[in-house]
């Protein structure tokens, strides 16, 4: 991810956001999609002021700042120094200081427990699928009693493949980066003691967020190789263009995946019957 905090403002635009957007309308900007996405993943969560969210994989900040323009209290925790950095800046300049951090740091170093919320958007498919049963366990322990997970990543279209990326993304973008079917996340969730509650499938409006930048890059082209050379600049739109047209077709998907954290009689806290959310 480190390849230049300039070169991702060019790619992803103000939000800073390098993960799948929700799209309100076909005709919404990237924008607006992805303060709708994260509108939609606070809404889902049922955070309200006062209420403590952990976001794990956090990247530049998006969730938690929107958590605290909400008045949640949100830690925020990222492997790239850059991408920290540039967070605990933006989170300065809006004045959210008092309730927002973001951390350079490993997830599993987060002492702090008894989060009303966690989010994990865009980080499972760098967690290795051997090591989900630990990582979703760590995320329930984060957890009170009644706490909500919501889990957003990018998954194969059944449970049979593979978990390889494939070689020109291992090489290239992401090293080690391992996906699997919605049905391996769901089952994972619950063997660790969570009751999924929700899921659904925004393959579409990945492809569509993909379009966005794509058509970022290509305006901010020569901006974009002056920053990081004609290699990366190159290899970023090829990965790009590539995965777009994988949505398309269906040959990846990416889900939300949501799960409550019972106590030891079943009980989910008062959840409502149906969903609360405005989709």
């Amino acid at each position: 991810y480190d390849v230049s905090n300039r070169f991702y403002e060019m790619v992803l635009g103000p939000s800073m956001t390098y993960t799948c957007a929700c799209y309100p309308r076909p005709d919404a900007s990237l924008e607006e999609a992805q303060d709708n996405k994260y509108r939609l993943v606070f809404e889902k969560l049922r955070l309200k002021p006062g209420d403590r969210l952990l976001d794990v994989g956090c990247g530049w900040g998006g969730m938690v700042r929107y958590a605290a323009r909400h008045g949640v209290k949100a830690i925020g925790v990222t492997l790239s120094a850059q991408q920290a950095e540039w967070a605990q800046k933006a989170i300065a300049e809006e004045g959210l200081g008092d309730l927002a951090e973001v951390r350079h740091s490993d997830y599993r170093d987060v002492h702090e427990s008894q989060f009303d919320a966690v989010s994990s958007i865009g980080l499972t498919e760098h967690i290795g699928v051997a090591n989900y049963p630990s990582y979703f366990r760590f995320l329930q322990s984060k957890l009170r009693t009644g706490g909500l997970l919501l889990n957003h990543c990018i998954t194969r279209h059944d449970n049979r493949h593979g978990p390889a990326a494939g070689s020109f993304i291992d090489r290239y973008v992401f090293p080690d980066g391992e996906l699997t079917g919605s049905g391996r996340i769901i089952t994972e969730m619950q063997d660790v003691g969570m009751e999924v509650v929700h899921e659904e499938n925004l393959r579409h409006h990945y492809a569509m967020t993909l379009r966005d930048w794509c058509a970022n890059l290509v305006a901010n082209w020569d901006d974009a190789v002056a920053e990081v050379g004609i290699a990366t600049a190159k290899v970023w739109g090829l990965y790009m263009a590539g995965s777009r047209v994988g949505f398309e077709q269906n040959a990846i998907q990416l889900h939300q995946v949501l799960a409550v954290k019972l106590d030891a009689h079943g009980h989910d806290g008062g959840l409502p019957l149906r969903p609360w959310w405005t989709a």
